[in-house]
């Protein structure tokens, strides 16, 4: 016959009995100070053990027991506990509870760097254009708040860039309403970058930058391929993470848009991934040359906008950031060593 020792709680107050609990045959039997009851097993339920922790056992009404001796428990309930004896037992094991940690921390990586944005990707599809476009507008409306001003530059110059863009969207047929939003952003300096939905902002430092149209041209080709692969929608679901997946998914509007929160710091200070600049590069190559420009005004473009980043300061030896930096590099300036390959690629699609 299995006993043990116990203190028993009615439930109702915060006095304890300790009991003296016996197993019968189909029920526990308590005795106490003034207490003497029987409970049947079905109506006895067993926590999970952890460790060498107290137990507990809930009882009809809201009662409980709390006890020591596991050995009795296992004794009494052992269908009940035998999972929990295999947890336990591998809690015992240092060797075990570190390869978990391991696997754990494996599959948080994975999921972060690897899992997150491909499935980004594959949701980011479900978003319609005019839905991304809204998001596009707030993130716009977010960044003149805090960021840029009207720009200087003179109607006429305007819309001869608009003018370019459109030569460079022509025959597109994806249903973006491709747009120039010029601005002044001074911690920015020489920049660019697509908003989700076809609006590319233009920097008017950048502008200055450049030794001509060709590699303005240049420049927006590489934006219109972050808009037409719907980075900026990605970066901002991979960045807001599972929940705007989801809400993405539902298409929830309002929470598609909300990430305008998040997409100019994403934007600005972490960026596109190498992978996203890559994509934009190899179809700036290709759009450049569908219209008669060479790539080489891509590499010129870069060369200038090195040289730029490099007087001014921005770049530090060492750094990976394939971004703007808000100290004047444009979004898809990187360490020297990329830089240069990007050029090369460029020079080598002539």
């Amino acid at each position: 016959m299995t006993e043990f020792s116990a203190v028993y709680y009615d439930g109702r107050t915060s006095a304890r009995t300790p009991v003296r609990v016996r197993a019968l045959d189909h029920s526990l039997h308590l005795v106490g100070a003034e207490l003497n009851i029987e409970v049947p097993f079905a109506d006895v339920r067993v926590d999970a053990r952890v460790g060498d922790t107290r137990r507990i056992l809930s009882l009809p009404g809201g009662a409980q027991l709390h006890t020591d001796d596991h050995a009795a428990l296992a004794a009494l309930f052992p269908r009940a506990n035998r999972l929990e004896a295999w947890v336990h037992e591998l809690e015992r094991r240092w060797g075990y509870a570190l390869a978990a940690l391991m696997l754990i921390a494996g599959a948080a990586w994975w999921s972060v760097t690897l899992g997150l944005p491909v499935v980004a990707k594959w949701v980011a599809d479900f978003v319609p254009i005019d839905i991304e476009g809204r998001l596009g507008a707030e993130t716009l409306y977010a960044l003149d708040k805090s960021l840029c001003t009207r720009s200087a530059l003179g109607a006429d110059r305007q819309q001869a860039l608009q003018k370019l863009l459109g030569t460079l969207t022509s025959g597109l047929n994806d249903r973006y309403p491709y747009h120039l939003e010029f601005r002044a952003c001074g911690a920015v300096g020489p920049n660019a970058f697509a908003l989700p939905g076809g609006a590319i902002v233009v920097t008017d430092a950048l502008i200055k930058l450049a030794q001509n149209d060709p590699q303005i041209a240049a420049v927006l080709a590489h934006e219109i391929g972050h808009v037409r692969r719907r980075h900026g929608l990605r970066l901002a679901l991979q960045s807001a993470g599972a929940a705007a997946l989801i809400a993405a998914l539902a298409g929830d509007a309002v929470s598609i848009t909300g990430l305008a929160v998040i997409l100019p710091t994403a934007l600005l200070q972490n960026g596109y991934s190498r992978e996203f600049e890559n994509e934009a590069d190899a179809d700036a190559f290709r759009r450049l040359k569908a219209i008669g420009l060479s790539p080489k005004y891509f590499a010129e473009i870069m060369m200038r906008l090195e040289d730029y980043h490099a007087k001014s300061g921005g770049r530090q030896d060492g750094d990976t950031r394939d971004t703007a930096t808000g100290k004047g590099a444009l979004d898809y300036l990187s360490t020297h060593p990329a830089t240069a390959e990007r050029i090369a690629r460029a020079l080598a699609n002539q």
